[in-house]
């Protein structure tokens, strides 16, 4: 039997849709497809020689910002399945997987609601996105319920976004905890606070959306960024083209897919410098806990003694060094379960553990579940 031969197109680069691949990839295994991933798609007419070059028997199409290049008309004849479009540009039997945006906003209050500061705010990009709303929605009420001072700040016109964002920054009450609505905007809101002089996180802590490591790990402070179940979105998108293929008259489905998880960064831990460098050393942990980071590597970036360096750990973060080490790769582990089909078998290796048995119970002391369990559960 001919194995059928399906086209992912982006306007994203490729890079940025690891997650949303590592779906469709594991899906499309088991079928058999042979899958052709084209990223960075730009101009329509680009789009039309792709599907002339590859005759696809199915495509699946991801075009969350890039709406007006990849026109679904084009697409008339060929089973599709849309990523992360408004359903209100699509006809009524397109088959479509988006984003429930509402628990990202509940996400990234709870991160910074409980820093008990002056202010809230949600900051949206120039012409928002339909999947904005859910955010900030959700974001909002969680602030209001909690009885803090909201604020947002919306500008469509992208001339004047920069200047009036300056304004807006500059008159929250501080310490103020920022939610954008994703992480290009969050790029955007770090820099200017930092332009403008406003010390992070202690002044402003900032969480962005998407987790997108090539935004969030060069800033300065390094960005906290709500991660939603990208490897749903792609396991789902495949799932529904391969309904459509063996019926060709099903008819349009819209399926969600959330945030389930946050990853923790410099922009939203706010120690105090009494705690002695252990913003450094969290930092050194989550960046290194798959290498193998030792406690007395920690110890050293900290210029302290060991004891004294335990000490500010556990009055600050209630854990010794050696848990927060633990807790990082569990963190890692648990990723890497939920988004790709692993075997748990050399999975202690990848997360910085010598020994199978060793990771076994500390993944078990952390999750309540074994790693099989854990696996099964999601």
């Amino acid at each position: 039997m001919k194995k059928r031969d399906i086209l992912f197109l982006s306007s994203s680069a490729a890079r940025d849709l690891a997650d949303i691949l590592s779906g469709i990839v594991s899906f499309s295994n088991r079928k058999g497809w042979n899958v052709h991933i084209i990223g960075d798609i730009h101009e329509r007419n680009r789009v039309l020689e792709l599907l002339e070059f590859w005759n696809p028997d199915g495509c699946i199409v991801h075009s969350g910002l890039d709406d007006g290049k990849i026109v679904p008309k084009d697409f008339e004849k060929i089973p599709v399945v849309w990523i992360d479009r408004d359903p209100a540009t699509l006809p009524s039997s397109a088959l479509c997987v988006i984003q429930d945006s509402r628990p990202a906003g509940t996400l990234a209050a709870k991160e910074l609601l409980k820093h008990n500061l002056e202010s809230y705010a949600f900051v949206d990009r120039p012409n928002p996105q339909f999947w904005s709303k859910g955010r900030r929605d959700a974001f909002k009420k969680a602030v209001t319920l909690n009885g803090s001072r909201y604020f947002e700040f919306g500008e469509k016109s992208e001339a004047r976004w920069c200047n009036l964002l300056k304004d807006f920054l500059l008159s929250l009450p501080r310490p103020s905890g920022i939610f954008c609505t994703n992480d290009t905007v969050a790029v955007e809101v770090i820099s200017m606070a930092s332009r403008l002089g406003i010390e992070m996180p202690e002044d402003m802590l900032v969480v962005g959306v998407d987790d997108v490591e090539e935004f969030c790990e060069i800033l300065s402070p390094t960005l906290t960024s709500v991660h939603p179940a990208f490897a749903d979105a792609g396991l789902s998108a495949a799932n529904l083209l391969a309904r459509r293929l063996a019926n060709p008259n099903l008819k349009g489905v819209v399926k969600t897919f959330e945030a389930r998880e946050i990853t923790r960064r410099q922009s939203t831990r706010r120690i105090t410098t009494k705690g002695g460098n252990i913003d450094l050393a969290l930092e050194m942990i989550r960046r290194r806990a798959a290498e193998g980071v030792t406690v007395d590597e920690v110890v050293a970036l900290m210029g302290c003694s060991r004891r004294a360096a335990e000490i500010r750990f556990k009055r600050h973060l209630h854990n010794s060094i050696l848990d927060e080490i633990h807790s990082a790769r569990i963190e890692l582990a648990k990723k890497i379960i939920a988004n790709e089909a692993t075997k748990i078998g050399g999975l202690h290796l990848r997360c910085g553990f010598d020994s199978p048995a060793t990771f076994r119970r500390v993944f078990k002391s952390v999750t309540g579940f074994s790693p099989q369990a854990y696996q099964r559960k999601n």
